[in-house]
């Protein structure tokens, strides 16, 4: 590992592993074998924080994926010094330049889709129950509660739909606000902490990626964000 920066262990800190199977093990039935919850080992702290939405699924090797509900193979801290990341997936933050780094990724849900329209229909809709409500809300608590320990220097939300859960269950993940303002440097703040999310909630479209404009902006904004808390 090339990096020398102070790292948080989700598993020996935050006992990641037995937290997600307690979440799993309330939410699917006995009779049901899904995939495993997957998570990182290690995430930076005191770092830029890109916030995406879950890990992906890898259809054609369905088969092969752990399943129950305690998860397996967490991977390990993604290093921002690399030369290229070890996941296309990463790639974006890679592209976003050297003078935002160092950074670190962490996912809002560790529950494993690839097609994100089935999560909108599964919690996000007319058909999300109140267990289905819980499940997520619960990943989110962890979640927040990983952020909180990070001590990040921004957090960049890079999907919408990751910025629509937040908002929606503020009041159930008991957070704190705080909406931009000329006193507080026109800064989005969540639990103290801020938080960019007009400038880069869709990071994950191709639209994006092609835009070179709307890439600039997003580090202009992560830039002046870094800044400004510093004042």
């Amino acid at each position: 590992m090339s990096l020398a920066h102070a790292t948080l262990n989700l598993k020996d800190h935050f006992h990641v592993d037995k937290k997600l199977e307690k979440i799993w093990s309330e939410y699917f039935t006995e009779d049901q074998n899904p995939i495993s919850a997957l998570y990182q080992t290690e995430i930076l702290k005191n770092s830029i924080t890109f916030l995406s939405l879950n890990p992906s699924l890898n259809l054609k090797k369905l088969d092969e994926k752990d399943k129950g509900y305690y998860p397996r193979r967490p991977y390990p801290l993604i290093d921002w010094a690399a030369l290229k990341p070890a996941n296309p997936f990463y790639k974006k933050f890679y592209n976003l330049g050297d003078e935002i780094k160092p950074w670190t990724a962490i996912e809002l849900l560790y529950i494993r889709e690839t097609d994100q329209k089935k999560l909108v229909t599964k919690f996000d809709s007319e058909f999300t129950t109140e267990k289905d409500k819980a499940f997520v809300i619960n990943q989110m608590k962890l979640t927040f509660d990983i952020i909180n320990e990070l001590n990040p220097k921004v957090v960049v939300v890079s999907n919408l739909f990751s910025v629509r859960l937040i908002h929606k269950f503020l009041h159930e993940l008991k957070l704190k606000q705080v909406l931009p303002n000329e006193e507080n440097g026109w800064i989005y703040r969540i639990n103290g902490i801020p938080f960019i999310t007009n400038e880069s909630r869709f990071l994950g479209s191709r639209f994006h990626s092609s835009n070179v404009e709307r890439h600039k902006k997003l580090v202009e904004e992560i830039m002046r964000v870094i800044a400004t808390c510093k004042i």
